[in-house]
């Protein structure tokens, strides 16, 4: 995806939050534009002065509300009103419905807000953290047999990286790279 990701179109600053999903997508983006990705709370106030877009990466918490968040709210009149496009990424382990996908972003943001921002939902990486007493034991229990695998291939080698069950495809960065360069 690469080659032509950047084309004559600025790159974006790209953000991020500890979610390990959310620090993937974040890569694979700078990489596409050959730039960096940063922890949102590390952002260097100089690159948001001059960016066209920002693209925020959060996860989606078990308890609720989305990790980074806050620094767009925090931040909207510098970014937004100053002519920043901007989009947040959500990524969670399970494709959340419509309705409490509604919920979620009602509870983040204004609805002024949200009638400025891009919204995007990528599937992210299951850890025992997010599971219930069962399948945690069951994801522990598979995470064991696979360290002790002499063969692991790419994907069981960022299972153990990342300590779960890794649903990031790189592919579904598709729509977001389209929208930065102003396809969609």
């Amino acid at each position: 995806m690469s080659e032509g990701a950047q084309g004559s179109v600025q790159a974006p600053v790209i953000l991020h939050d500890d979610d390990a999903g959310a620090r993937r997508y974040a890569g694979w983006l700078a990489e596409d534009f050959s730039t960096r990705a940063t922890r949102y709370d590390e952002a260097d106030p100089g690159e948001m002065v001059v960016a066209g877009t920002v693209v925020l990466f959060t996860g989606m918490r078990p308890e609720g509300g989305l990790g980074g968040s806050a620094f767009i709210t925090e931040n909207w009149e510098a970014l937004v009103e100053a002519g920043r496009r901007v989009a947040v990424v959500m990524v969670g382990p399970t494709p959340v419905t419509d309705d409490a996908r509604i919920d979620l972003m009602s509870s983040e943001f204004s609805g002024d807000q949200l009638a400025q921002l891009k919204l995007f939902q990528l599937r992210g990486v299951v850890t025992p953290d997010l599971l219930g007493f069962r399948q945690r034991l069951g994801l522990k229990t598979a995470m064991a047999a696979l360290r002790r695998k002499p063969d692991r291939t790419p994907e069981e080698e960022a299972m153990l990286e990342v300590g779960g069950l890794d649903l990031t495809d790189r592919v579904s960065l598709g729509p977001l790279l389209r929208w930065i360069r102003r396809e969609a």
